[in-house]
C-alpha cells in the first residue's frame, strides 16, 4: 500500500481531526510512554528489592526459630520458644514432634507453585537462609497468611504469618502517585492548550461569517504570534474588500446617473418623434428599452447585496410572493414546504434571486414548482420547471455574465439580458451558500438554491 493510502487512512481513522486533540495528542503519549517506562523499571526494582529484604527477614527468623526448637530441652522449653515466637515476631508457630515434611500436602514440590516472579524471589530468599528441608505455601486457607513448613531433627515446624510480612503491599501509592501527577499534567495541558487554540476558533468563525456575507466586525486579536499575524492580515482583507464594495457602489450610482439622463432623453425624442408605425422608429425605441433594461441588470449585478443587514427571515412569504409573480404571467407555481423554514438572509437582495429564478423559468415552461426543506445546518431550495431545460455542456456558461443560450430556450416571451442566473448566483454566494443547476424530474430546468441556516 503506498505510503499516501496509509496516510490518509490513519488521518481520517486514527488522527483526531481538531488542532486540540491533536495538540494533546502529541503531550500526553510521550507523556504516557515515559510514565509506561518509569513505571515497568521502577517498580520491578524497588518491588523486587523491598520483598527480597523482608522475605529474608522472615526467613532468618524461621531459620532461628528451628534453631531454638533444635535445641530445647524438653516440651515445656518448645512451649516457651512458641509464644516468645507468638509475642515477639508475630509467628503463628506450631511444632509436631517426630513430625515429617510431606511435600505433595504442601505444594506437590518444593517451589512448584511459584509461578510469578515475585514468588520465586520469596523462594530464593527462603532458599539463602534455611538450611533444612522446608516448603512454602503462598495460597493457604487464609490468602492473606504464608504458611513455611521447615523439616527439624526432632519434628516438623509449621510457622504461619501475615503476606505483607513477605512482600511490598504499598506500591499501589506508586501507581496512585502517579496516576494523580498524570491526570494534574493533562489537566493543565487541556487549559493550556484550549486557550491557544480559542484565537484559532475565534478566526475561524469570522472567516466563515464574513464567507457568508455577515461582517463579524474587528475582533480582538490574541494568541501566540502566528495567530495574531493571521488575524491581522484578515481584518486588513476584510477592510480592504468593504473598501472597495463601497467604492464599486458609488461609482455604480454615478454610472447609473450618467448613462439614465440620456436614455431618458433619447426616449422622450423619440416619443415626440411622429413616426407612426415607422419600423425604424420602433427599432430605436425597441433598441432604447434594451439599452435600459441592460443598465438596470448590469447594476444590479455589480451592486450585489449593497448594505442590506442580515436578518432571520421566514422562508414562507417570499415563496408566496414568488407564486403571485408567476400566476401574474399565466404561470402555475406550485409550492411544497412541510415546516416553516426561517433563514438568516439579506430579504431584498435574497427575493430578487428568487425573482430572477422564477421569471427564468416563466419566459420557458408553463408550469413551477418550488420546495424548501431544511437539512441539519443548511436549508435548499429548489425551483423545478417543465421547459426545455439547459443541455449539460451548457449549465456552468448560462452562469457567466451576458451569456444567452438562445438556441435551446426560446425567447418569445422577452428572453433575458444573460444577467438573470448571474445575479441569482451571486447572491446566494454572498450568503455562503450555493447554486447548482440540474436536470428537473419534470423534463425542464432544477436551480437548487442551498443557503447557512
Amino acid at each position: 500500500m503506498p505510503m499516501g493510502r496509509i496516510r490518509d487512512f490513519l488521518n481520517r481513522t486514527i488522527v483526531p481531526r481538531t488542532l486540540l486533540l491533536r495538540s494533546l495528542l502529541i503531550v500526553v503519549l510521550p507523556l504516557l510512554f515515559l510514565q509506561i517506562v518509569l513505571t515497568v523499571v521502577f517498580y520491578n526494582r524497588h518491588w523486587d528489592t523491598v520483598t527480597r529484604w523482608l522475605a529474608a527477614g522472615v526467613a532468618g527468623e524461621v531459620a532461628l526459630l528451628g534453631e531454638q526448637l533444635t535445641a530445647a530441652d524438653g516440651p515445656v522449653d518448645r512451649a516457651r520458644i512458641l509464644d516468645q515466637a507468638m509475642r515477639r515476631l508475630d509467628l503463628n508457630a506450631t511444632f509436631q514432634e517426630n513430625g515429617s515434611l510431606d511435600l505433595t500436602v504442601a505444594l506437590g514440590e518444593v517451589g512448584g507453585a511459584f509461578t510469578t516472579h515475585i514468588d520465586r524471589k520469596i523462594l530464593e530468599a527462603f532458599e539463602e537462609r534455611l538450611d533444612t528441608p522446608f516448603a512454602v505455601d503462598l495460597g493457604p486457607s487464609d490468602p492473606d497468611q504464608i504458611a513455611v513448613y521447615v523439616q527439624l531433627p526432632n519434628g516438623l515446624l509449621t510457622v504461619e504469618t501475615q503476606r505483607r510480612r513477605v512482600t511490598s503491599t504499598t506500591t499501589w501509592l506508586l501507581l496512585a502517585w502517579m496516576v494523580g501527577a498524570s491526570l494534574v499534567l493533562l489537566a493543565v495541558a487541556i487549559y493550556y492548550m484550549s486557550l491557544q487554540v480559542r484565537p484559532i476558533r475565534r478566526l475561524a468563525r469570522a472567516a466563515d461569517n464574513f464567507g457568508k456575507g455577515r461582517d463579524p466586525g474587528d475582533f480582538r486579536i490574541e494568541g501566540a504570534s502566528e495567530i495574531r499575524r493571521a488575524a491581522r492580515a484578515f481584518n486588513l482583507m476584510r477592510q480592504r474588500i468593504l473598501r472597495f464594495m463601497g467604492q464599486r457602489t458609488e461609482m455604480l450610482a454615478a454610472v447609473s446617473h450618467d448613462l439614465r439622463t440620456p436614455l431618458t432623453r433619447m426616449k422622450l425624442e423619440l416619443e415626440l418623434l411622429d413616426g407612426g408605425d415607422d419600423p425604424v422608429v420602433s427599432g430605436l425605441k425597441a433598441d432604447v428599452l434594451e439599452m435600459e433594461q441592460l443598465v438596470d441588470s448590469y447594476l444590479a449585478f455589480a451592486r450585489g447585496e449593497g448594505k442590506e443587514a442580515i436578518e432571520v427571515t421566514p422562508l414562507a412569504p417570499l415563496l408566496e410572493g414568488m407564486q403571485q409573480r408567476a400566476e401574474r404571467t399565466g404561470r402555475r407555481l406550485e409550492i411544497e414546504m412541510p415546516q416553516p423554514i426561517e433563514v438568516p438572509m439579506r430579504p431584498l437582495a435574497f427575493r430578487r434571486c428568487l425573482a430572477n429564478l422564477v421569471d427564468n423559468a416563466c419566459r420557458h415552461a408553463r408550469s413551477i414548482w418550488i420546495s424548501a426543506r431544511r437539512d441539519h445546518d443548511q436549508v435548499e431550495i429548489a425551483i423545478e420547471d417543465d421547459g426545455p431545460g439547459i443541455p449539460d455542456d451548457f449549465r456552468e456558461r448560462v452562469l457567466q455574465p451576458f451569456f444567452r443560450l438562445d438556441s435551446s430556450r426560446s425567447r418569445e416571451h422577452g428572453g433575458g439580458l444573460g444577467l438573470g442566473l448571474t445575479i441569482a448566483r451571486d447572491v446566494v454566494l454572498g450568503h455562503g451558500g450555493e447554486l447548482l443547476l440540474d436536470a428537473s424530474s419534470h423534463g425542464g430546468l432544477k436551480a437548487v438554491v442551498r443557503l447557512p441556516a
